[in-house]
């Protein structure tokens, strides 16, 4: 009887010890340690995201704005951990401890500064209260804007209808600067068209024309330089009756003249007609008695759609010596200046009324019904020697295309040129506005650092600062319909429109001219780090207090502090240089890296006992009992059958249960584990515009369940690489984030070698 008694006695010993080695009941145990190290992930991102609108707005990347899209910096990256392990290896071998330990404290140190400085900042220097800005003085000038100039001043013409009599409608164009000084006026007799009229600036003149008549005006004095009629002069006697439009210049909607030849004075005029087409007429200088009945050659300009009903004309300008450039509501052309154009050399005869369309260098055309409320040609924020096209659309977006000035002046194809437009991919606020755009402008507000970019939309007017476009200014005041922004010596000037009526009861437009001085100390936005004295040298002194305590004292909670924040600030610094998709490739990468150094070189082992020896921050400890003590801590990361005195290097350690001696258990984490998918979760916020936030806190959570993953194997009480489940976690919660909060605009951000 006793026999059988002794054998259940051990069968339920045997059970219970079973049941202690089983993995629930090792996660059991092992809980405290495990979320105190969660706790630490979590707090170490968490606090990356505090920091990360400072780093962002104060261009803190690594490599600049435009090295956040570039794969080579990544493949750096990983050189410079490649590098550092090798450093690591050969001094360790060398017995150089000392030398391992000091220079690393050293880059601890900066890293450290990288949360303690700003953190001091963010925490001690007040918020400034911004004032508003308000227009203080409006002039209105009853004249209607007809072009604005690329140097800054405006052509404006009073049209005057004479009702008494028909025969003598005359119209007053004047040039003015920005600030309404007039500069000269001329009144002109526009019979038989009528007195309104559109301007055109070429290099030669200022060239008008009511529909009926063509003018070109001096640019500097306004003298008449030439004058062209549109219907036969000779079959006129100065009734409507009579009035016999040139077969082919039915309408001259709007023209150009240039000087070709000037030793001869010889050139060319050439016509848009209201029929979408450009006709080339040849000229010479002042000769008014041009047969306008021949024309040299005729492209059809199928992208004006001038001929399309409630069509607005936006932009028309001659670009250089061989192009101009014309925008409507439905799009935008650059069109050339050929000679002569093509013959027909299509199947059968010739259609009657076919046209060469062979002069096209730039189309756009709009999409979705989404009508150009806004043309623009500006200075490059990024570049002094490049302009850009900017245009603004009726839902708030925003389009810019770069200019390329050493484009080849040869066609490659039907309608298209070599390479005279590049979409400029660095504007990344174009769908951040309210619609519709009323007026877009570049100009050096504050006389330092280059131009801004200025963008009036539905909500006020924003200026963007530096390379970038940082809104350092939003104005509360809205734009009416197409506007004009400017400055000088520190005031912002808006030129819109208004009405007025004259003494027959005629209602006319005007020009209203409003302005106000911005004061820089007290209307700036407030963004970025502050600059403080006292909140630096706090800072700087809070890094020197916790480097000197590790040194003295590298108690786990001492190490514990120092890595959260220094894994704070290296996950912002890397967090804000890299867009997502570069950040996914880069921890991929890393954690196959990790896996073959932990499961086949084992080298990371090796770091990871060193660092232990070390009582360096490259490693979070979590305590598993109370009472344990770092200090203690000799024995190796390792299995004891594997254990060796080694060195490992990078900053991606294993995860481990370390049992003791004693019964005092700590669990260890390399730093690498925490900051690679918080650098995916700080990048997601950073760069992803609308929904960001949301899908970075995605990745976290990935990362999270990743990491209880993780913490499954390491209960067994063996070394486990933590990358390839960590970074598989958050890469996972970004893309699955990605597709729920944002679209696969979540995944395209252009990336390039």
């Amino acid at each position: 009887m006793g026999e059988p008694a002794s054998e259940d006695h051990i069968k339920r010993v045997e059970r219970e010890l079973a049941k202690e080695d089983s993995l629930l009941a090792n996660m059991i145990q092992q809980a405290p340690g495990m979320l105190g190290m969660a706790f630490m992930f979590v707090i170490t991102i968490l606090l990356g995201l505090w920091l990360q609108p400072w780093f962002e707005s104060s261009g803190l990347q690594a490599f600049g704005e435009s090295g956040s899209t570039q794969a080579r910096w990544v493949g750096l990256q990983l050189v410079a951990i490649f590098a550092f392990t090798f450093v690591i290896l050969w001094l360790a071998k060398n017995h150089l401890q000392h030398v391992i330990k000091y220079g690393l404290l050293f880059v601890l140190f900066l890293a450290l500064c990288y949360t303690t400085v700003p953190g001091a900042h963010i925490l001690l220097v007040p918020e400034i209260e911004t004032e508003d800005f308000e227009f203080t003085n409006s002039i209105e000038i009853n004249e209607d804007v007809v072009s604005f100039n690329s140097d800054g001043t405006m052509i404006t013409n009073i049209a005057k209808w004479r009702v008494d009599n028909s025969t003598n409608n005359t119209f007053e164009i004047s040039k003015r600067a920005a600030d309404t000084t007039l500069e000269w006026s001329w009144e002109i007799n526009a019979m038989p068209g009528g007195p309104d009229i559109r301007v055109m600036e070429g290099d030669y003149a200022y060239t008008a024309t009511n529909g009926d008549w063509i003018w070109s005006f001096d640019k500097e004095t306004g003298e008449t330089l030439s004058k062209y009629a549109c219907f036969d002069e000779d079959k006129w006697n100065g009734t409507q009756e009579s009035y016999t439009p040139i077969t082919g210049l039915e309408s001259c909607f709007s023209a150009v003249e240039v000087i070709e030849n000037p030793e001869e004075n010889k050139g060319a005029l050439y016509i848009i007609t209201s029929g979408s087409e450009m006709v080339r007429i040849n000229t010479f200088d002042g000769d008014e008695n041009t047969n306008m009945s021949i024309i040299q050659a005729r492209w059809e300009i199928t992208q004006l759609q001038m001929n399309n009903p409630g069509v607005e004309v936006l932009h028309m300008s001659q670009y250089d010596e061989d192009s101009i450039l014309f925008a409507t509501s439905l799009g935008a052309t650059m069109i050339h200046l050929e000679k002569n154009s093509k013959s027909y050399d299509g199947p059968g005869s010739k259609p009657p009324n076919w046209v060469d369309s062979s002069t096209t260098e730039w189309v756009y055309e709009i999409e979705n019904q989404n009508n150009l409320t806004t043309f623009n040609i500006v200075e490059s924020i990024w570049d002094d020697d490049d302009q850009l096209i900017m245009a603004g659309f009726e839902d708030g977006m925003i389009k810019s295309w770069i200019i390329d000035e050493n484009y080849e002046d040869e066609m490659i194809a039907p309608n298209e040129y070599l390479g005279i437009f590049e979409e400029e991919d660095r504007f990344k606020g174009g769908d951040s506005f309210e619609g519709p755009i009323s007026a877009i402008n570049s100009f050096d507000l504050d006389g330092n650092n280059g131009n801004e970019l200025w963008i009036a939309d539905a909500d006020g007017i924003h200026g963007l600062f530096y390379e970038k476009l940082i809104e350092y200014a939003t104005l509360d005041i809205v734009l009416d319909g197409h506007s004009q922004l400017s400055s000088k010596d520190w005031e912002i000037q808006a030129i819109g429109a208004g009405t007025w009526e004259d003494n027959l009861s005629i209602t006319h437009s005007s020009v209203v001219i409003d302005s106000g001085e911005f004061d820089p100390d007290t209307m700036y936005n407030s963004y970025g780090i502050q600059w403080d004295d006292t909140a630096f040298f706090l800072g700087i002194g809070l890094a020197i207090i916790l480097m000197v305590a590790l040194i003295i004292r590298p108690e786990w909670y001492v190490v514990n502090t120092v890595g959260v924040l220094v894994g704070a600030g290296v996950i912002v610094m890397l967090g804000v240089t890299f867009v997502p998709t570069l950040i996914v490739i880069f921890m991929v990468l890393a954690a196959i890296y990790d896996a073959w150094a932990v499961y086949r070189s084992k080298h990371m082992l090796d770091l990871a006992d060193t660092m232990i020896g070390l009582n360096l921050p490259i490693l979070l400890v979590a305590p598993q009992e109370s009472g344990y003590s770092m200090l203690d801590e000799k024995s190796s990361i390792r299995p004891p059958e594997q254990a060796e005195t080694k060195v490992e290097s990078v900053a991606a350690a294993p995860v481990k249960m370390k049992k003791r001696k004693k019964p005092k258990e700590a669990m260890f984490m390399g730093l690498g584990d925490v900051i690679f998918p918080g650098m995916l979760v700080i990048s997601c916020v950073n760069f992803i515009s609308s929904g960001g936030l949301e899908v970075g806190i995605s990745a976290l959570i990935g990362g999270l369940v990743g990491y209880f993953v993780l913490m499954a194997y390491v209960a067994s009480g063996r070394p486990q690489a933590g990358l390839p489940l960590l970074n598989g976690g958050a890469i996972l919660g970004y893309i699955i984030g990605g597709l729920i909060f944002v679209g696969s605009a979540a995944f395209s951000f252009g990336i390039s070698l």
